[in-house]
């Protein structure tokens, strides 16, 4: 019995979900936003637009430097089973997004002639970008209240609340769009006031888990503890998403100056698929990150292995799919955003080389998250740094001199990055041979581990006991160690086979044991529903002689699964 990917992927795949809606309410917004006022304004107001797309960009890289680093460590404290250090985390995390928001209310109120001069380089803009921007800036709070809660939410086990949340935002969006720009006649303005509105009602929802008992989580005042540290985990991240907001101001700049109106509104249709390739990458890696981060603090390699090779194939089978429908139909991508006639063979053009371009920038960016998560921390920081910044200057050379060619500088630039990721991975892989090529997942794990999985059965239940004891006894572990390790198994895995049939269906059951210096680690992980056998110690012999046998016991249900740990002293 070798241990299976059932419930990794599954795991994966509940956290999933929740985790591309939320993206989808980050990025969606805009989108419809330029799809409407093309349609019911003019199509310089919809790339007004896809101007604030650097601001709507500058919130989601606060959130990943503050936020997804933080939710990347609470997790791997809840893997480790310290609640105490998750809860200073999330609080200081909680903290830092409020007051961004808040100054950036302030700068809504006061400087936005300032944002809009900073941003729009043609003139004829101006008024639309005005209108535009001064709800986004006014509605910060929403914009980090949606990103935190939503990512913190699923962390402590409620993903379902998380994708009912995402999806009445994104029908608030949509339905207050259409009423304020077309009945209320509220123009541009309109547009960014029903983004606000969605979120703030995708926050009312979410803040009902976090009422009463739903919650893992406790508020502390922490004094701002912790937020160095989740700065330093979330940088890889925030520096792409700098570099993305960087890239989104800079080429529109380039192609607003040089080439025109109408070449920016062809290049604002580009942005907005680039958005549509967002939420895949950015529910993929909120998936991968967080998960990973779990399953490493629970020494849990396999689940990590299996958790990034989920995430590349799900990229690929999406973004895949996303391509071929591009290059086959950009007429009707085109046709969404109410394109002239006299624009349209160049926006077809556009669509189909930005496509594929889109793609291997996503594949590059989700390489870039599995070095952080194995601390390749020099080649995560170049994939951040060059994968848009490299594309400026192409960008800037091609419009100058062969503006004909304008269109192809990201795919230039990212197959530029990739052959200096290969080259770089390359070089590690040949210092330490036992790494996977390209991924550099480690092969061989840094401790003895015995790692199976089993749908239960009597059969197969005494095979692992009979399994475990053997393994135990080759590494040499006293007798004493391998019978309380062997009691405190059978006790826990009959608890969840008998659970597990409660609903009438078989547990899937994931065991683990690490031999470490002076303890051996028990980790079981199964599907059934949720029972903690800490808390129901005194409702059955079998678990009252586990809980007396082990060291020390943890119980924690997350991604659908209940999760217990136990250390027995060696």
């Amino acid at each position: 019995m070798e241990r299976q990917p059932y419930l990794s992927v599954r795991a994966f795949r509940v956290f999933l979900g929740a985790s591309i809606l939320t993206a989808l309410s980050a990025m969606l917004g805009n989108v419809v936003d330029g799809i409407i006022v093309s349609h019911l304004i003019d199509y310089n107001a919809m790339s007004a637009t896809s101007l604030g797309k650097p601001i709507i960009q500058a919130y989601y890289t606060v959130y990943q430097l503050v936020g997804l680093g933080g939710s990347v460590l609470v997790a791997k404290a809840m893997g480790a089973g310290d609640m105490a250090r998750a809860n200073r985390i999330f609080s200081t995390n909680a903290m830092v997004l409020v007051a961004f928001g808040a100054v950036m209310l302030l700068v809504g109120a006061f400087f936005v002639d300032n944002v809009v001069q900073l941003m729009c380089s043609n003139p004829e803009l101006h008024d639309y970008a005005r209108q535009y921007f001064r709800p986004l800036l006014l509605g910060a709070v929403s914009f980090m209240g949606v990103y935190f809660l939503g990512g913190y939410t699923a962390i402590d086990g409620a993903p379902r609340l998380v994708s009912a949340a995402m999806i009445t935002d994104n029908l608030v969006n949509l339905g207050m769009d259409y009423v304020m720009v077309k009945y209320l006649e509220m123009g541009v303005t309109g547009s960014s006031v029903a983004t606000v509105i969605g979120h703030v009602v995708a926050c009312c929802i979410l803040l009902t888990h976090y009422a009463g008992d739903r919650t893992k989580y406790r508020f502390s005042f922490s004094r701002w503890s912790h937020l160095g540290e989740s700065c330093s985990t979330g940088l890889p991240f925030a520096v792409a998403s700098v570099c993305m907001t960087v890239y989104l101001y800079a080429t529109q700049f380039i192609i607003g100056h040089h080439l025109g109106a109408d070449a920016l509104f062809v290049f604002s249709v580009v942005l907005n698929i680039m958005a549509l390739y967002n939420m895949f990458i950015s529910g993929a890696c909120s998936t991968m990150q967080q998960l990973a981060a779990l399953q490493l603090g629970l020494n849990d390699y396999y689940g990590h292995r299996t958790t990034v090779s989920s995430a590349f194939r799900f990229l690929n089978t999406s973004l895949g799919t996303v391509c071929v429908l591009l290059l086959c139909f950009p007429q009707g991508v085109a046709g969404m955003f109410d394109c002239p006639d006299r624009l349209l063979p160049e926006c077809c053009y556009s669509i189909r080389i930005y496509s594929v371009a889109f793609w291997l920038f996503c594949l590059l960016y989700l390489l870039m998250v599995n070095y952080k998560l194995l601390q390749r921390t020099a080649l995560a920081n170049v994939i951040s740094f060059s994968l848009n910044l490299s594309v400026i200057p192409v960008i800037w050379l091609m419009a100058v001199l062969v503006p004909q060619l304008v269109w192809w500088s990201n795919l230039v630039a990212y197959g530029l990055v990739l052959l200096a990721a290969l080259a770089l991975s390359a070089a590690v892989r040949r210092r330490d041979k036992t790494l996977r090529p390209v991924s550099l997942l480690p092969t061989v794990l840094p401790f003895p581990t015995y790692d199976r999985s089993f749908r239960y059965s009597l059969e197969t239940m005494n095979q692992t006991f009979e399994e475990i004891t053997r393994w135990l006894t080759v590494r040499r572990l006293p007798e004493e160690t391998v019978f309380r390790v062997r009691v405190v198994a059978e006790e826990l895995m009959a608890n969840i086979a008998e659970h597990g049939h409660r609903r009438s269906r078989k547990a899937f059951i994931d065991v683990r044991l690490l031999v470490q210096p002076e303890q051996v680690i028990l980790s079981l992980a199964d599907d059934s529903p949720p029972f903690n056998p800490v808390e129901n110690k005194d409702k059955g012999i079998g678990l009252k002689i586990a809980n007396g046998e082990a060291s020390h016991i943890s119980y924690k249900f997350q991604f659908g699964q209940n999760i217990t740990t136990v250390t027995v002293a060696t």
